[in-house]
């Protein structure tokens, strides 16, 4: 059987050694910056960390042969410059470093990768950024598991849950899984008797989780280590200010306790006004999820920093 903790995520001590004295260097810095900007959020995988903004994986940072490695996409790089640029005999004249970042030069550059990663966020991945980064409760986002072949699908799948996100139950510890759909999603819709497309995903979704369960609860674990970890870094960032962590994070990550891993995915639904969630059409689409569901449907509207995943 392959190793629980390495089939899914973990950071080896060495890792956060180097990230916490990174944190500790002086600027110009990106991790500290990374770390001090409330708009990030930083994900833990095996030994690597994606560090996301609207849904944009603007750093991937790597533990490679010793050293640090933080990856970026070349389309974060490009500088948002306002500047006229004149075609002469068919060619722009401009200076290839006017147009993008050659160098790391402080807050100004991650800002800029940012603003540039933007515009590549979909209606989705944007309007669950405010929750995502707010919900102290969310512990992880993008999680992906792949799903073993069946006859319908002879090569291997993937599934990528949105969120998850960790809460106190009567028996401990407990890791949630939630898929996010924007309210105009077609997905949330069937006509007739029919499901709608996504009560098929979620039942896709609970399948490999009940595959994973154990080795995402393992990893869980490692995870609450890390986040306990990168927390006091970003108070390194912040003069001492670090934000507050879910205590079920401190207590998993000081007791070695695995969670509960809940194999049932919620359903959030986000994205609406007061008219559309009130119109008679959607009414109906939406009993038929619950219907499908139970009470695992969240239907949250326009979610801001202070939204919570799951009550």
């Amino acid at each position: 059987m392959m190793d629980a903790v390495n089939a899914h995520r973990k950071l080896d001590a060495d890792f956060l050694d180097a990230l916490e004295a990174l944190a500790a260097a002086p600027a110009p810095n990106w991790w500290r910056d990374v770390l001090a900007n409330d708009d990030l959020f930083i994900a833990i995988r095996r030994n690597s960390l994606n560090v996301y903004y609207r849904g944009a994986s603007i750093f991937k940072i790597d533990w490679n042969g010793g050293h640090i490695v933080p990856f970026t996409h070349a389309k974060y790089l490009i500088r948002q410059a306002q500047t006229y640029v004149p075609l002469i005999d068919g060619q722009f004249q401009h200076p290839a470093t006017a147009l993008t970042w050659e160098r790391y030069e402080g807050e100004e550059t991650l800002r800029q990768m940012m603003r540039a990663a933007t515009p590549f966020a979909g209606a989705e991945k944007s309007g669950l950024h405010p929750l995502l980064v707010g919900d102290p409760a969310i512990i992880d986002a993008e999680i992906a598991l792949t799903r073993t072949a069946t006859e319908e699908a002879t090569t291997q799948q993937q599934d990528r849950l949105d969120v998850a996100v960790i809460r106190n139950t009567q028996v401990g510890q407990e890791i949630v899984f939630c898929e996010a759909k924007h309210f105009t999603n077609a997905a949330l819709r069937a006509s007739g008797d029919n499901l709608p497309a996504v009560i098929g995903q979620i039942e896709d979704y609970e399948k490999a989780l009940t595959k994973y369960a154990a080795s995402l609860a393992e990893g869980y674990v490692e995870v609450a280590k890390a986040l306990v970890r990168i927390n006091a870094m970003k108070g390194l960032a912040r003069n001492g200010d670090a934000p507050a962590l879910h205590d079920a994070i401190r207590q998993i990550a000081e007791n070695g306790t695995r969670p509960v891993i809940d194999t049932k995915p919620h359903l959030l639904i986000f994205g609406f006004d007061k008219a559309q969630r009130d119109d008679l059409a959607w009414k109906k689409h939406l009993e038929k999820l619950e219907s499908q569901l139970g009470g695992r449907v969240r239907a949250i509207g326009n979610p801001t920093r202070q939204s919570v995943a799951i009550r």
